[in-house]
């Protein structure tokens, strides 16, 4: 047995348990993340968030989702490492790098008496892949935002669409041999839009960074929106700016919050 000390954070809602990995050498981490990410019988998150330190000097994120699938990015995970890692004292820079498995990202970091607040993240280079690809009956856009996406812009209230029924369709549909995070995203006005999501490998989640970056570039692109976009999801707002041009990175801006640390015996 090996006692883990691990925190509890979330963006907006979309919250993980976050364990240092320099301190735990955790053998199996997709068992673990299945084991401690169920809301009855473990501590309970929508997955759970490593990182170490490499030889380059900068940290390595990895997201390891419900299902113990790993994923490549995650734009709410990201902007709570760096919190961790600033007001722990174990980086201080800001900018501060973060490496992942979609490449390194660098924040800029909201700081208040010493408590990091926001971070504004470079997400990359969006690709907008196919602004009406089909997929079975659906049709919308897919983007790469570091993990991939299907954005679908709908007229009514996303609040009212049976995501949990069609979520589970799209993210394993053949078109997408790897899954697929599913958006269903309302316009608002040209600044505003209201989304919610599938998460490939989770579910339904309260909010998602590089889905909010997707669905902002999917509706700049088709030049439904205008830079910067207020995305709103049921856990709260990010803001996304995106110039329009296929070579500029675009740029997500949100809060992180710290909930608690325990411990848990593996």
């Amino acid at each position: 047995m090996m006692e883990v000390v691990f925190d509890k954070l979330h963006g907006l809602g979309n919250d993980y348990i976050y364990v240092d990995l320099d301190r735990y050498a955790i053998d199996d981490l997709p068992a673990f993340a299945r084991k401690v990410s169920d809301r009855r019988f473990g501590i309970g998150g929508d997955g759970v968030i490593t990182y170490n330190k490499e030889h380059t000097g900068h940290y390595l994120m990895r997201i390891f989702n419900i299902d113990g699938s790993e994923g490549l990015m995650c734009g709410n995970a990201i902007r709570c490492v760096a919190k961790l890692l600033y007001e722990r004292g174990m980086c201080t820079d800001n900018p501060m790098t973060i490496n992942t498995r979609s490449g390194e990202k660098i924040l800029a970091l909201t700081v208040e008496e010493g408590q990091v607040t926001a971070a504004r993240v470079d997400m990359g280079v969006p690709t907008v892949i196919d602004t009406a690809m089909p997929v079975g009956d659906l049709q919308g856009t897919s983007v790469s935002t570091g993990n991939p996406h299907f954005v679908r812009f709908i007229s009514n209230d996303p609040d009212d669409y049976p995501l949990q029924v069609e979520g589970p369709q799209v993210e394993r549909h053949p078109v997408f041999p790897d899954g697929v995070n599913y958006e269903v995203a309302q316009i608002i006005d040209r600044s505003t839009i209201k989304m919610r999501v599938w998460e490939r490998g989770s579910g339904l989640t309260l909010a998602c960074g590089t889905g909010a970056t997707a669905t902002a570039v999917a509706a700049i692109a088709q030049q439904l929106a205008d830079s910067p976009v207020r995305v709103m999801m049921p856990g709260g707002d990010l803001s996304i700016e995106w110039s329009g041009d296929p070579a500029d990175s675009a740029f997500m801006t949100g809060p992180a919050t710290y909930v608690f640390q325990g411990k848990i015996m593996i």
